[in-house]
């Protein structure tokens, strides 16, 4: 090897030829030069030349197995989490990573995700090689290597921080934390995105976020990723809910349970079973996940399968009661939603039998109402109310079981009284003074009175959940109600209000404005009866009803040859009274 001081001997100039020794000179210089140079390029730490071995390559895959996307990341932990880009996990159901020894880890679920900077951080199944996070922000000048990927060997890029940028973001369920954007001198080569950035120390400092332009590239931090916990809340859940991957479960089992919950909240389809399975695998000998996939087998109509899973969830659960009280629930939704699938162990008596065991186990309100539902549908209806009128002397009282008590008492035939009796004691139980909480109660006294034709009354009723509902804009179809009522009880200025009002928050409905043109009529207004008639006609030009009491306003005000042209009209569009109304006016 040749050392520094012969090589300048080497090259020293001799009296002889000048000319020819200066040249010499300069080009071993430029040589020596380069020589250098290319030393300080080429010469990493031991450090980062570790740590690069914990780059991967990211592949992602939709539920039909085609291949979505491809990025890179690197391991932070030698027991399988890795930081990465979110992107490529939108709208993927699976996904892999090969390490730069070209071994192969599959995705087992992510931890956290933010859409806005693209990272996010997961885990694979196994041990791996690492790199740690630099917990403190690189400061500009810092020297970097970029590490990017390469099978079987990392190609080492040098690079120093420009700039630092600082940026504000929640970490999950730890609330707000500052971290740094960099902006990095660095010319990079092409599809290294989401490379990390390594210091001296072997420690990585951020992930490539853009890549160069006139030798400037940008970078997010990789402490960002890598602090995101495993318990998912609000956009962070939503975000997350975009991939079928399940996201990891907290070790705590408690906590555990919530992140199932939510995720049967914001997840659906592939990515719900997914989630469920994942929380199988990770507590198998918890009941849950066993209650969750019997619910999604019954969705599927894979009954056999949703029963060992109830069952499996039986076993193992500590309160017997509240699994027995579930399955009632899956058997009497599978009568209620897929009663066309006749299944002998599947029915309703099975149901009634399951809440029974639940209420037999546990003292329990829940089950006794659950217990009163499946004998609605079961139509006994008699034992259903006493059932319901039952849950009145337990925590559960309150004006809903009455309700449901008065409905069963009408549906089992009993006569309007005794029905009305139980509907005053709903409203009764009602705190008061009565609120818009109450409205609903004192709406069904009013439909009983409508029903029972007893129509003054009904509109007292009406009036009174108006007045409860102040403040709250009521539907066209109540003041349309309320107006059939105040016609059949010949409150005629309140219906012409109401059809109105029905109107003006409704006014593309041809009926409202056939049936205020038909009391214009009967009100003896026939020129508004004319005016009212044509705008339902302007609505739709094939209004039979329309075409009646337009025929009859117009034979009314004298213009009996356009009247009779529209009762033809009428009679040709299928009006069921057009001939009596023809001969009246012939």
């Amino acid at each position: 090897m040749i050392n520094r001081e012969n090589l300048i001997y080497y090259i020293r100039p001799s009296c002889r030829d000048i000319t020819t020794s200066t040249i010499m000179t300069s080009r071993i210089t430029a040589i020596l030069f380069f020589f250098l140079s290319a030393t300080l390029v080429i010469a990493q730490p031991a450090s980062v030349k570790k740590s690069a071995k914990a780059v991967f390559s990211l592949n992602t895959f939709r539920a039909d197995g085609t291949p979505l996307s491809t990025t890179h990341g690197i391991f932070v932990s030698p027991d399988g989490y890795g930081v990465s880009q979110w992107k490529p996990f939108v709208g993927a159901a699976k996904a892999f990573v090969t390490d730069a020894d070209g071994k192969r880890y599959d995705v087992e679920a992510i931890v956290g995700a933010n859409d806005l900077y693209d990272v996010c951080k997961f885990k694979v199944a196994g041990q791996t090689p690492y790199a740690p996070v630099a917990k403190a922000s690189a400061a500009a000048g810092t020297p970097l290597w970029l590490a990017c990927y390469k099978v079987k060997g990392t190609r080492l890029l040098n690079s120093s921080v420009k700039k630092v940028e600082p940026f504000s973001t929640s970490t999950n369920i730890e609330g707000e934390k500052e971290y740094a954007y960099y902006i990095v001198g660095i010319q990079t080569p092409e599809n290294v995105l989401f490379t990390p950035f390594l210091n001296e120390s072997g420690e990585v400092v951020a992930m490539l976020h853009t890549e160069s332009n006139e030798g400037v590239a940008n970078a997010v931090s990789a402490v960002y990723p890598s602090d995101m916990k495993p318990f998912q809340v609000g956009n962070s859940a939503s975000t997350l809910s975009q991939s079928s991957i399940p996201t990891l479960l907290p070790e705590d089992y408690k906590d555990a349970q919530i992140a199932l919950v939510m995720a049967g909240q914001n997840r659906t389809g592939e990515a719900y079973k997914a989630a469920v399975e994942y929380f199988i695998k990770k507590f198998r000998n918890r009941h849950d996940g066993y209650e969750a996939r019997a619910r999604i087998n019954l969705s599927e109509r894979k009954y056999s399968e949703a029963e060992s899973d109830i069952l499996k969830a039986i076993e193992l659960s500590d309160d017997k009661a509240d699994q027995h009280y579930s399955f009632s629930q899956l058997l009497l939704d599978k009568e209620v939603y897929m009663p066309e699938d006749t299944l002998l162990s599947w029915g309703l008596d099975r149901a009634l039998e399951e809440a029974e065991k639940a209420y037999e186990l546990k003292d329990s309100p829940i089950f006794l109402n659950q217990k009163a539902k499946v004998l609605t549908v079961m139509k006994r209806f008699d034992e259903a109310c006493q059932t319901y009128l039952d849950l009145q002397a337990t925590s559960l009282a309150g004006p809903e079981n009455m309700l449901a008590a008065t409905q069963c008492k009408k549906l089992a035939g009993a006569s309007f009284e005794d029905v009305m009796a139980l509907m005053d004691s709903t409203i009764a139980v009602c705190p008061k003074p009565l609120t818009y909480q109450s409205a609903p109660y004192v709406l069904q006294r009013a439909a009983l009175y409508h029903e029972d034709g007893q129509y003054r009354k009904a509109v007292t009723e009406y009036n009174a959940y108006e007045k409860l509902m102040v403040g709250y804009n009521l539907r066209p179809d109540f003041y349309y109600t309320r107006f059939i009522c105040e016609r059949e009880g010949k409150l005629f200025q309140q219906a012409l209000d109401d059809i109105s009002k029905a109107i003006e928050i409704y006014p593309q409905n041809e009926l409202y404005h056939c049936e205020k043109a038909s009391l214009l009529l009967r009100l003896r207004m026939n020129d508004e009866a004319v005016a009212e008639a044509n705008r339902a006609l302007i609505i739709n030009p094939e209004n039979a009803d329309a075409y009646a009491v337009l025929g009859v306003a117009q034979c009314a005000t004298g213009k009996k040859h356009e009247g009779m042209l529209n009762l033809q009209r009428a009679k040709s569009l299928g009006h069921v009274n057009a001939d009596t109304l023809i001969k009246k006016y012939e």
